[in-house]
């Protein structure tokens, strides 16, 4: 057991054959992933959660998870190369060979990532572009927002335990955070509170103090 201060029961955790209870959007699909089993410990309740009393613990738990999560979504993708049509990237597997067989290296199997995968090279190219696209066509930004983080927000400080800091809930923060970047969006693009809005691009960053920022190009 990896967790004994958060499963002092030795409760199970995480099995793939774990089934769905409740309703659910996909009815085909009858067991639980780990994405939807981390939701679910992380959950807030009205009684006691010695999880997000942890502390420490409580965030190295939520990298663990967090990691699971990214290597099942990697497991899939690389069993199912044939569904994501990696054979029309025969130009780039031919590059990679050459490139091997010229400094004596042992390539092993290849596995392409696709677009949508968050982080991958693919997917901050696409991104890139995208943003460059939108320069093109609409012109310069006309307002850099951006939108940072208060650790003393009133929905932060009034949802945190006695004795609980800040940087002991970064769920929490996260979630707040989140929230406020949905309202201010809503406000921006479709109230039109600063004129209306033609193309605009954002990207979200942590501080180095673990908080999130936002910074928001507005094109008019």
């Amino acid at each position: 057991m990896i967790y004994p201060l958060l499963y002092p029961h030795g409760e199970p955790g995480w099995d793939p054959k774990m089934e769905h209870n409740g309703p659910r959007k996909q009815p085909n699909r009858k067991h639980e992933t780990m994405l939807q089993f981390a939701c679910y410990r992380f959950a807030i309740r009205t009684a006691f959660s010695h999880i997000h009393q942890s502390k420490k613990l409580f965030q190295q738990y939520i990298v663990d998870l967090y990691v699971r999560v990214e290597g099942e979504r990697l497991h899939y993708i690389r069993e199912h190369q044939s569904e994501l049509r990696v054979e029309q990237y025969a130009g780039l597997q031919d590059f990679v060979l050459n490139k091997a067989r010229v400094d004596n290296m042992n390539v092993g199997r290849i596995v392409v990532l696709p677009s949508s995968f968050e982080g991958s090279p693919r997917n901050l190219i696409q991104r890139y572009q995208d943003a460059i696209a939108i320069v093109r066509v609409y012109g310069k930004p006309d307002i850099i927002l951006t939108m940072t983080c208060n650790p003393k927000w009133s929905e932060i400080t009034a949802a945190l335990a006695p004795k609980e800091t800040v940087a002991d809930r970064p769920d929490l923060v996260s979630r707040v955070f989140h929230s406020k970047l949905d309202q201010l969006l809503r406000d921006v693009l479709k109230e039109n509170v600063l004129g209306r809005v033609v193309a605009h691009v954002y990207v979200i960053e942590l501080l180095k103090r673990g908080l999130p920022h936002c910074h928001l190009l507005l094109i008019y």
